[in-house]
């Protein structure tokens, strides 16, 4: 079983109700007693804090992708290596990955180049790659198979497809204005994460209204679709109402340290 862990669902703004952007995902190994494979999905401050709340540590992270490299959303990349080079007793049998679009190695040099050393992966630890943003075909990183779409919210945006074991499919969005693409990219998931960061008479370029991701779920047709990133003033706004005229299937909200199973009968 897939799970997907909200671990903030807020923005650059600081809250009490919402961290900033981060998730995780949870893959059970098929007919293992080993762990979960660990997916996080963006990093905001605080985000690692936030997974000791849902009962993971840090040096559990298996797999670290990275939709963009804004600051909401890789401000725990630097305190990740720092810890891992620096925390006693980081072990590993094998490094973390850190992906991204191509950009990421400059944001690690710059990163080191404010830093120094204190920053610098090791690479029985972390590994860090690049992929391509027309990335020809899916990669395999067991127990998952992982696909990428790019998106114009900034020159490194991607969205990612992760399939489980079990042929589970996520979706995550990231940031993103409206774009058809995305629809056809997540057609038939069983869980699709889109951004919702303005309501609907809030428009800014660059991100999503409810009514704009409805648009983007009705091509899609997950068998779930939850929105998240939200801006102060969705907290006090109809985000339902507008979606719904789009969209019909099922939706959830995300609020902080939701847990969500990704299982091919979500509809039941």
């Amino acid at each position: 079983m897939m799970e997907l862990i909200v671990l903030g669902s807020g923005t650059c703004v600081p809250r009490l109700r919402r961290a900033g952007p981060g998730n995780l995902i949870r893959i059970n190994w098929p007919g293992s007693e080993r762990r979960p494979f660990n997916i996080l999905v963006d990093s905001a401050s605080g985000t690692l804090r936030q997974l000791l709340k849902v009962g993971v540590d840090y040096h559990e992270l298996d797999l670290i992708l990275y939709t963009h490299f804004h600051p909401d959303h890789i401000g725990e990349l630097a305190s990740y290596i720092f810890a891992t080079k620096y925390a006693p007793g980081f072990r590993r049998s094998s490094p973390c990955t850190i992906m991204g679009s191509v950009g990421l190695g400059k944001v690690l040099k710059g990163l080191k180049e404010a830093f120094g050393q204190w920053v610098d992966p090791e690479p029985d630890k972390v590994v860090v790659e690049e992929i391509p943003r027309e990335m020809p075909a899916s990669m395999q990183l067991p127990p998952i198979t992982l696909s990428t779409l790019p998106l114009g919210h900034t020159p490194g945006s991607l969205a990612y497809k992760i399939t489980g074991p079990e042929g589970e499919t996520i979706v995550i969005s990231g940031d993103t204005d409206y774009e058809e693409s995305l629809g056809t990219f997540g057609k038939g998931a069983d869980l699709l994460l889109l951004e919702c960061a303005r309501p609907e008479d809030g428009k800014v370029p660059g991100h999503l209204t409810p009514g704009e991701a409805g648009r983007i779920a009705k091509i899609a047709a997950p068998r779930l679709l939850v929105l998240t990133h939200f801006y102060p003033d969705c907290d006090t706004s109809d985000l339902l109402t507008p979606l719904k005229k789009e969209y019909d299937g099922m939706i959830i909200l995300a609020e902080d340290l939701m847990r969500i199973p990704i299982t091919k009968n979500l509809r039941t």
